[in-house]
């Protein structure tokens, strides 16, 4: 009965390629899933780390979404605590406050990797943001930013000017955009449970809002941590901004709290998991990477799996397939977004994205 009932689901037997299937995932430790990397298309990718979230959040955890692509917002139906803020429309936090000692210089060097700021540039930028934290300006605006790079300027060489203009140049930029609303001072806390938005954002920004995010897990209290949507290839090709999201999210399973990293190909991934969930299609060179984990098995039964089912790995167990119970998401509107915030006494307002500069350049210089 058992195998009939397998040939039934579409899944190879146990007999064959002994992989068992489970429905919940009560049975495995936390420490085979404080790192979960889960691999497929983007529509079954998003119900799987819904299964795996519902799973945490019944087993008690508070969850933290980074939702690149603005993907998460029908995970209402399924938590209905779960608040949402839409990233440069609803006020969240500004990335320049600071978030633990020494951010100035870690914020600088990433805002330097996404931006392609110099050297030099980035030690500016850190030391504006350190003499507005020393100063008791712990959420600094762009604006505050400006002025105290115009003041550096004023006191440098003519060689030294040059490199404050170009980092001026890149945060006007910011300051004009659509993200100018972000950098205006907000200083609220965001509990969890909760989702961040960022896809009304460019992909730099997302980048961006995401570190900044991660630095402050602590301050909204989440117990779980989901990050699905960025395409890693736009980091890949930077060592060091790699390196700085990697140790961020080893920091957060070393202290708890697990991480579910979602992803359209196993190559984009900056992190090794504890285990990895595999949607579909498996293509040719991920068949042979798990080919490492499951040696023995008949790879080409599992390269098509079944709508509706992952295929399992950790380094502690054999391979087994995951069914997920959630549907596909529904389109959830703003006026529904207010709504619900409103029923947990959330109050959303809307940020100013039309202002842009409020001094300009020569205003400032003169």
């Amino acid at each position: 009965m058992r195998r009939q009932k397998l040939k039934t689901l579409g899944l190879p037997s146990r007999s064959k390629n002994k992989l068992a299937v489970r429905a919940d995932l009560k049975e495995i430790g936390e420490a085979e899933f404080s790192k979960v990397v889960v691999i497929g298309d983007e529509r079954a990718r998003v119900r799987m780390m819904v299964e795996l979230m519902i799973s945490g959040f019944e087993g008690g955890r508070v969850p933290l979404v980074l939702d690149i692509k603005g993907r998460y917002a029908g995970l209402i139906d399924y938590i209905p605590s779960m608040k949402i803020y839409k990233v440069g429309k609803h006020p969240t936090f500004n990335p320049l406050s600071e978030a633990f000692l020494g951010y100035s210089k870690e914020f600088a060097l990433i805002f330097g990797d996404i931006y392609n700021l110099s050297r030099d540039e980035c030690i500016y930028l850190a030391k504006a943001l350190e003499n507005a934290y020393r100063d008791g300006d712990h959420c600094p605006t762009l604006e505050g930013i400006f002025e105290r790079l115009l003041q550096m300027e004023a006191e440098a060489q003519p060689k030294e000017s040059y490199k404050i203009e170009c980092l001026k140049n890149v945060l006007s930029e910011l300051e004009a955009g659509p993200v100018a609303p972000i950098f205006k001072g907000n200083g609220r806390e965001l509990p969890a449970p909760m989702i961040l938005d960022l896809g009304s954002l460019m992909l730099k920004e997302r980048v961006m809002m995401m570190a900044a995010s991660l630095a402050r897990i602590k301050g909204c209290r989440a117990t779980l941590v989901v990050i699905d949507g960025l395409d890693w290839s736009m980091i890949s090709g930077s060592v060091w901004l790699k390196g700085i999201v990697r140790d961020m999210i080893e920091d957060l399973s070393y202290r708890g709290i697990p991480v579910y990293i979602g992803s359209d190909d196993l190559t984009h991934v900056p992190v090794l998991g504890t285990a990895y969930v595999f949607c579909g299609p498996i293509w040719y060179d991920e068949v042979r990477w798990i080919r490492g984990l499951a040696d023995g098995l008949d790879l080409e039964h599992f390269r098509y799996l079944e709508e509706g089912t992952g295929l399992v790995l950790t380094w502690k167990r054999a391979p087994f397939y995951l069914r997920f119970r959630s549907p596909e998401f529904r389109v959830v509107s703003d006026d529904e977004i207010e709504a619900h915030m409103k029923a947990l006494g959330e109050e959303v307002s809307y940020l100013d994205s039309a202002g842009g500069r409020s001094v300009g350049m020569l205003e400032r210089l003169f």
